[in-house]
This record gives C-alpha cells, sequence and structure tokens, in this order.
C-alpha cells in the first residue's frame, strides 16, 4: 500500500498525499498515530536484533531499553519536525511587539525537555535594533495556555 494511501486510511484530513494540520487533533486520531508508532516496532526491533529477534539471553529490561532509546527517538523527531513546520510559516520578518517594527528572524538552537525524553528545538528568535531587545514570536502571538513552538 503507497503511504499516502496509508495516511488517508489512518487521517481523515488528507488532501492530496499530505496530511493537513488542525488546531487540535481527535482522540481517534491520537490512537492512529499510537498504531501507527506502534507498528513501527517490528522495524526497532529488527534493526536491533537482526532478522532472528532477540536471543534467549536477551532479557525483558533489555528489550525495554531499547523501546524507550526508540520512543525517545520517535518524541524528538516528531518534534523537531513539527516546531521546524510552524517556525517557517512565521516568514522571515516579524513585527517587533513593542515598538512595530519589521525585524528580521534567526534561530536559537536548545534542547528542551518533554514527557518523553529531549529534543533540539530551533527557535525563532527577533531582534529589534530600534528597542535594543530581542523577542520570540511565538510567545508574543500565542493564545494564552496555549504554548505554541
Amino acid at each position: 500500500m503507497s503511504s499516502w494511501k496509508l495516511a488517508l486510511l489512518l487521517f481523515p484530513n488528507v488532501k492530496d498525499g499530505v496530511v493537513m494540520g488542525s488546531r487540535k487533533l481527535s482522540p481517534q486520531d491520537l490512537e492512529n498515530i499510537k498504531q501507527l508508532a506502534k507498528s513501527w516496532g517490528k522495524i526497532v526491533v529488527r534493526r536491533a536484533f537482526g532478522d532472528e529477534g532477540p536471543g534467549l539471553d536477551v532479557d525483558l529490561a533489555q528489550m525495554e531499553e531499547v523501546a524507550v532509546a526508540a520512543a525517545q527517538g520517535v518524541t524528538a523527531g516528531a518534534l523537531e519536525e513539527a516546531t521546524r513546520q510552524q517556525a517557517q510559516s512565521l516568514g522571515q520578518e516579524q513585527s517587533c511587539p513593542q515598538c512595530g517594527q519589521r525585524c528580521g528572524m534567526v534561530e536559537k538552537e536548545r534542547s528542551v525537555e518533554v514527557r518523553g525524553g529531549n529534543f533540539q528545538h530551533r527557535e525563532p528568535m527577533g531582534y529589534c535594533p530600534a528597542c535594543r531587545r530581542s523577542f520570540f514570536p511565538s510567545a508574543a502571538t500565542s493564545e494564552a495556555g496555549h504554548a505554541r513552538l
């Protein structure tokens, strides 16, 4: 089955083979994502232990280490990609929240700790030479209680 057909089955908000963004995923969308990630477990086990799988000398704790490492990798990869795409939607310039002057954007990389581990976040940052201050447009424009980026 092609990847876009799989996406169409898993996600109802697919257009031209691309899953379209939405504000909030439904519980069913989250369950579909969980099932997709679960199917990746077979690939992880094959990479970690070979085609024959773990030997009888491998205990559950060792298997769990592999699963946790895979989950942390998926978490980091998903968050890095999602925040990268979100940052791209901001554009190359943003208005200074203090004076309104258009300012160029740069990325500031930092490690962010989340429930599933940590990821490298390339946060968009503006600098206003008139106000001599840095600003983060995601924080300046996000709704209360709904932090973005």
